[in-house]
């Protein structure tokens, strides 16, 4: 029986290397064991060692052996590349890459200037479509190129409004003065509208308030036509028995400023009411991220449970915590007081505030010096302020910029961590060392880590371009200008690190015998087959344990941005109780 089984696996095995046949591990395992044939005769034929044409079933405790061969092997009887087929990249589309992608869509963005790319007239239909697609194209890829400044920006306005919003309390508003707190009203809900030098309240309120000495008394804000309320709440006439040689000229003269000071202190609360009423919904701000991210967590984890020792599926887990902090920057980037469109903080702020141009919106990347200019403003309203002072004093405090990158490196840790648990499953997935995945992700971690360092670089650089300068020494911007050229290369081929991963992942160039180990000398070994009792143990201790771990911590992440948000809505929530 055993030479009838030799001879028969000895013919047909004979035949498989001039087969021409399509190129996939499998078959290369199958040529491996055919080499020791002698090992394997006795209970399996070559291609039930390594599957070879055959569906593995997982759902028994059976285990292959281990078939290990060198590279120099490789290279000889296995040159060419396993693409996927139309289930092993639809699946992975379908169950995480997708989700993730709606999730990145739901990250707030900035505005980009339109350029004129063609200067013809004829053509300027070309321009709308070009600036129309420019605008996504450039944002999302400088999120997905400078994770850990997107991610930072996000984490710091949701720490910022809620700091912010703490201060308005009963307790502390006695020790700011009205227009103090409805400045940092202000602060709070148009901080993802971009700070300018033109920003700033509008002159007919400044002019009303100030010859009024301040706004008008509470009362007064709440019923302007002379009336007043009693201590009982009820409305009561202005019959008070006061002395009219004392009381009556000043009165009868300060009666029109007390009403124009009245009208401009309505015109600020009712802006402020707008922006609030206009703020994400908790739908569409925080429970589809949430949702999407279950349906991930969901259909990744059944399949690495139903499939241990599964290289393609402990690859694609990988591949599902690498994105993970994507999750992390779409409920924080939702979690703020406001998430306003310029053409609504246009409308709710126009009769207040003068914004110069036309506002627009701010990226994630710049939120943290584009919040403390509206703190440093908000804190000013009683100075005269000058854009171009507060510029030459941010360039020189070390403080602010120590904050910042300290801030950057926060992000940066939300992404390493992320990578890091990827790189540890793609690690231990045999063949166990650095393979193509794994060297992915660590070149994704250290782009990220150079790009949040130079965006630190031209957010310093452009606010030195800001700061007034005399004459004799003003310098030229050719620093700024190649520290962006700089910053949006970097940004580009980070995000190409990502895109091109994630597409290589997909259609199967990665799976080729090279990429199981990039040292490339020829005597390195390299596993060829699939559900290894190595393969088997490593999904036990290292794939799902690390995911799960990655999954805890970004979960934790997010219930704490919720958390702050229920915070920051309970007090905008407050704010318009009290004004009814």
């Amino acid at each position: 029986m055993a030479l009838a089984r030799l001879v028969m696996g000895s013919l047909i095995a004979g035949f498989l290397p001039t087969v021409n046949a399509t190129f996939s591990i499998a078959r290369c395992c199958t040529l491996a064991v055919r080499h020791e044939f002698h090992t394997y005769i006795d209970k399996l034929y070559p291609w039930e060692v390594c599957n070879f044409n055959t569906e593995i079933d997982y759902g028994n405790n059976e285990t292959f052996p281990s078939i290990v061969s060198s590279m120099a092997w490789a290279k000889e009887y296995c040159r060419g590349t396993q693409y996927s087929s139309l289930k092993q990249w639809l699946m992975p589309l379908s169950s995480y890459i997708s989700p993730y992608i709606g999730i990145l869509l739901l990250c707030p963005v900035g505005d980009v200037p339109d350029q004129k790319f063609i200067k013809w007239e004829d053509w300027e239909t070309v321009n709308l479509v070009l600036n129309g697609l420019r605008k996504p194209l450039q944002e999302y890829m400088s999120i997905l190129g400078d994770p850990a400044s997107a991610t930072f920006g996000a984490l710091h306005e949701v720490w910022s409004d809620a700091r912010t919003l703490s201060r308005l309390t009963p307790e502390h508003s006695g020790k700011l003065s009205w227009l103090h707190q409805r400045a940092s009203w202000i602060a709070a809900l148009a901080g993802d509208i971009q700070f300018s030098a033109q920003t700033n309240w509008d002159p007919e309120v400044t002019r009303v308030l100030d010859a009024s000495g301040g706004p008008p008394p509470r009362d007064l804000l709440s019923n302007n036509s002379g009336d007043v309320k009693g201590t009982d709440g009820k409305v009561t006439s202005q019959e008070v028995d006061i002395s009219p040689a004392k009381e009556k000229e000043p009165s009868s003269a300060s009666q029109p400023l007390v009403c124009g000071a009245s009208n401009e202190a309505n015109k600020i609360n009712r802006a402020i009411e707008i922006a609030i009423v206009a703020r994400n919904g908790f739908v569409s701000g925080i429970l589809i991220p949430v949702l999407l991210m279950l349906a991930v967590t969901a259909a990744t984890f059944y399949d690495a449970y139903s499939k241990k020792g599964d290289k393609d599926t402990g690859l694609a887990l990988a591949y599902c915590v690498w994105y993970s902090w994507i999750l992390v920057l779409g409920v924080a980037g939702n979690c703020y007081a406001s998430a306003l469109n310029p053409k609504v903080a246009k409308r709710a702020f126009d009769k207040v505030l003068e914004f110069g141009e036309e506002p627009v919106g701010t990226a994630l990347r710049h939120r943290y010096v584009n919040n403390y200019l509206w703190q440093t403003w908000a804190e000013a309203t009683k100075d005269h302020w000058a854009y171009q002072s507060v510029m030459e004093r941010l360039k020189s405090d070390w403080l602010f910029w120590l904050r910042f990158c300290t801030g950057q490196f926060l992000g940066f840790c939300c992404v390493a961590f992320s990578s890091a648990c990827a790189t540890a499953i793609a690690w231990t997935t045999p063949t166990v060392g650095l393979g193509c995945r794994s060297f992915n992700f660590i070149l994704y971690v250290v782009f990220s880590f150079v790009t949040a360092c130079m965006h630190v670089l031209c957010s310093w650089l452009s606010v030195r371009s800001k700061a007034p300068q005399p004459s004799s020494n003003r310098t030229t911007n050719i620093p700024l200008q190649a520290a962006h050229c700089t910053y949006w290369f970097l940004v580009f081929a980070n995000s190409l690190v990502m895109v091109l991963g994630t597409l290589f992942h997909l259609v199967g160039v990665f799976r080729t015998c090279w990429c199981e180990q990039l040292t490339w000398t020829d005597s390195t070994l390299i596993e060829l087959n699939s559900k290894t009792p190595q393969a088997v143990d490593n999904a036990r201790r290292y794939w799902l344990s690390t995911a799960y771990i990655a999954f805890g911590v970004v979960w934790l992440a997010c219930l704490t941005a919720i958390a702050f948000r229920r915070f920051i809505i309970q007090k905008m929530e407050d704010w318009i109780e009290a004004k009814r």
